[in-house]
């Protein structure tokens, strides 16, 4: 048998196989995005809001080219578990030349919209050069790092997450090792401040797509004869299940905008507190958003082999593991999350926010794995939709009304309060929509009927 097939072999240790490279690659990246943040805070707190406020604009590309990458893994990782490895080859392609076209548009429109955009975002006029100083680099780099992602959402599919793992890690300590240098001047380099850490990311981004990109046509991943070849027939077959989750992926960010907003109201001082949480909450849950990502091609794959049985002890498994590494980050950032904060920004009052929502949000991690295992298993079977309804309540039906009305009652805290609260009405809808479509009734052996 294949070393990528995720048909055969114990569960747990399958999943464990596939989780472990992305883990390294997810958590190296997240880690150092936490350090960068400590290196900008050494700049001043009003740097630190600055980067934070442009973290729901960025996010939006990144979900879109992720909402890309899930309908290509998708039909991608059924392709390879009912052994069409032509098909798999196509869809590959044509989804890095998709989600090129489609980003190199939308960086170059939200570059050209900087201003007014940030402004409407509550940014103070002053602030806009800082902003521009990062962006202004940031966006015409997003066409590489969507390619990245979509590279190793490719390989991944096909069950090969060894080397992406490992790219992501080499390229997340090489991007660390240019942090300081750019950002502070050392070695007779110039002082960059924030455009210094907008060119170390676009330099780890352009090493790190050369080297995927030669990856993948080594491992015969692409189909190089023709690329355009039926390029509208599997845009179309991406798009079914990628469009459904382009919106859902959109739903964060567009929503963060929002809690930005709100949370401008108050003061930079609470929007550098959120980005400093916020970063500490990435690293966090890292492991849940790399499990989140690989129980799609085990999902997909089992689905497509017929082993349904698979799929549901593949999925109880990864609920398991959201719900106790959950707890544990629960407990190290109510013991440790202020002087984790203090380590990215010293200023007391950015600390004493950070802390506040570091004791209060971690509490629903659990749950909220629990929904990235459901959705992400959606997606995996071709069921986008239940997914982009899970995302949409949680965001917009529950989550920002219930913010904006805590906002008003308790301020900035209230919503923290909301955050947690949702996470964990969520979570269990999620847990029971996936197992009321797909696992309603099971024998007492665990086989459905």
């Amino acid at each position: 048998m294949a070393q990528n097939d995720l048909t055969v072999g114990r569960v747990p240790v399958t999943l464990y196989k596939l989780t472990a490279p992305m883990i390294m690659g997810v958590s190296s990246s997240i880690v150092v995005q936490a350090l960068e943040i400590g290196f900008i805070g050494q700049l001043g707190t009003r740097y630190v809001a600055a980067i934070t406020f442009t973290f729901p604009l960025t996010m939006i590309l990144s979900s879109i080219a992720l909402g890309i990458g899930i309908g290509t893994s998708s039909i991608i990782a059924r392709s390879v578990g009912g052994g069409d490895q032509n098909d798999a080859r196509q869809l590959g392609t044509h989804s890095l030349i998709l989600v090129a076209f489609t980003i190199a548009i939308l960086s170059f429109i939200g570059w050209l919209t900087i201003d007014p955009v940030f402004l409407a975002l509550g940014a103070p006029p002053d602030m806009l050069p800082l902003i521009h100083s990062y962006l202004d680099i940031f966006y015409p780099s997003t066409v590489l790092l969507t390619s990245t992602m979509t590279a190793g959402s490719i390989m991944r599919a096909s069950g090969q997450a060894n080397i992406p793992g490992v790219v992501m890690t080499l390229g997340a300590l090489f991007n660390l090792a240019l942090d300081p240098i750019l950002i502070f001047g050392w070695f007779g380099f110039p002082r960059l401040e924030l455009a210094g850490a907008a060119i170390a990311v676009m330099i780890t981004r352009l090493a790190t797509t050369a080297v995927l990109f030669y990856y993948i046509l080594d491992s015969g991943l692409l189909k190089i004869h023709a690329p355009f070849a039926q390029f509208w027939a599997s845009a179309k077959r991406i798009m079914v299940i990628g469009l459904p989750a382009v919106a859902t992926q959109l739903i964060g960010p567009v929503s963060g905008t929002i809690i930005t907003r709100l949370l401008a109201g108050h003061g930079e001082i609470v929007v550098a507190g959120f980005g400093v949480a916020t970063r500490i909450e990435a690293v966090s849950i890292m492991i849940l958003f790399a499990l989140s990502g690989s129980i799609g091609p085990f999902v997909g794959q089992n689905w497509g082999a017929g082993q349904r049985e698979r799929v549901r002890q593949g999925v109880r498994v990864a609920y398991q593991v959201s719900l106790g590494w959950g707890l544990f980050a629960a407990l190290i950032m109510v013991l440790y999350g202020d002087t984790i904060a203090a380590w990215a920004d010293d200023e007391p009052s950015v600390v004493l926010i950070a802390a506040l929502y570091l004791t209060i949000v971690p509490w629903s991690y659990g749950m909220w794995g629990v929904l990235m295992m459901s959705s992400a298993s959606f997606n995996a079977l071709g069921k986008p939709l239940p997914s982009t309804a899970l995302s949409f309540t949680r965001m917009f039906i529950i989550y920002i009304p219930m913010a904006m009305s805590f906002n008003h009652l308790y301020g900035y805290q209230g919503i923290f309060i909301a955050t947690t609260v949702t996470n964990i009405v969520m979570g269990l809808a999620g847990y029971w929509w996936f197992r009321a479509r797909f696992f309603p009734f099971t024998t007492h052996t665990g086989e459905p009927r």
